[in-house]
């Protein structure tokens, strides 16, 4: 049994697998020639947390696959946790009734206790500002097929860079592969947090913190912008002072390279201008499609299919 929590707990041979076979499932998508490996399987999709493209897209993949899909939306409210179940007790139901646990909670390490009680595998769709390893697989894979290559890249990460799951879930994946350099832009209140930067230092990874974002434009090959996300602010007056603090322009567009790519795990607020969806550079809706073919790989992946 497998489980995915964390992206650290991957080898580079199992991620170009999962790569591989995320290409296979985008082939099958393609061709409307999917196999059906996972009839006969239930996966359940809890949400602690609200999704869109997280819940939905690993519902559909569930789906193409042939499995049955059981599902919590608004978990916290809408399932016993609300008359004060505990999560260990909710994972050993869902493991009663479905063979794959999909699932989100506001709270990080809520997965990690998941997997300690659970026998069917656990799949973690965010915890928290935590982590967040299946958005990493389909930025991966998107940055692939963007670019044709995961090494020799400048990668900027714009905007709350203290919270970002995806942040800490994607640049460990980008540090399998050489000469990769990352540039973190965000307000002095949003930098990256002592325990990630000493993590970094540690294995030799070569970044750069700015606030300044006009000087990295020209530099980057990804440009990977992210929501200032309220819902972690303790206060409405704190995330009312940096929300705008780096909102990305048409002006700020023509300064990138031309074959660079601008990425955003969405949903967007107003930290991209809605003009530039259409500038071929643009790769955030792209993005999200590609998380139906990686989270069809991954489903199949933690059962060894």
């Amino acid at each position: 049994m497998k489980n995915i929590i964390s992206t650290e707990q991957f080898k580079k041979a199992e991620v170009e697998k999962i790569l591989a076979r995320a290409s296979i499932m985008e082939a099958s998508c393609k061709s409307d020639k999917i196999e059906q490996i996972l009839k006969d399987k239930i996966v359940a999709c809890i949400f602690f947390e609200p999704s869109t493209r997280t819940r939905l897209s690993f519902e559909t993949a569930a789906l193409k696959l042939g499995a049955k899909v059981i599902s919590v939306e608004n978990a916290e409210t809408t399932s016993s946790a609300y008359k004060g179940e505990s999560i260990e007790d909710t994972t050993r139901m869902l493991c009663c009734y479905a063979d794959i646990i999909v699932m989100r909670h506001p709270k990080e390490g809520t997965s990690d206790a998941a997997t300690r009680v659970a026998s069917k595998p656990v799949i973690n769709a965010g915890d928290g500002a935590n982590k967040h390893p299946t958005q990493a697989f389909l930025d991966l894979y998107t940055i692939q097929k963007e670019h044709g290559r995961l090494d020799n890249l400048s990668i900027a990460f714009v905007g709350d860079i203290l919270n970002s799951r995806t942040l800490r879930s994607l640049v460990p994946l980008l540090m399998l592969y050489p000469n990769n350099k990352f540039y973190f832009i965000s307000p002095k209140e949003l930098v990256l947090s002592a325990d990630y930067r000493k993590y970094l230092t540690k294995n030799n990874v070569n970044f750069v913190e700015t606030t300044n974002l006009d000087e990295v434009l020209s530099k980057v090959d990804v440009l990977y912008m992210t929501r200032v996300q309220k819902e972690r602010f303790s206060n409405v007056a704190d995330y009312d002072r940096v929300k705008d603090s780096f909102l990305l322009k048409m002006e700020d567009v023509r300064k990138l390279k031309k074959d660079a790519i601008i990425m955003h795990p969405l949903p967007r607020v107003n930290e991209i201008e809605v003009e530039i969806d259409k500038d071929p550079r643009a790769a955030y809706f792209r993005q999200a499609q590609n998380g139906l073919y990686m989270r069809m790989a991954l489903l199949l992946f933690v059962l060894d299919l």
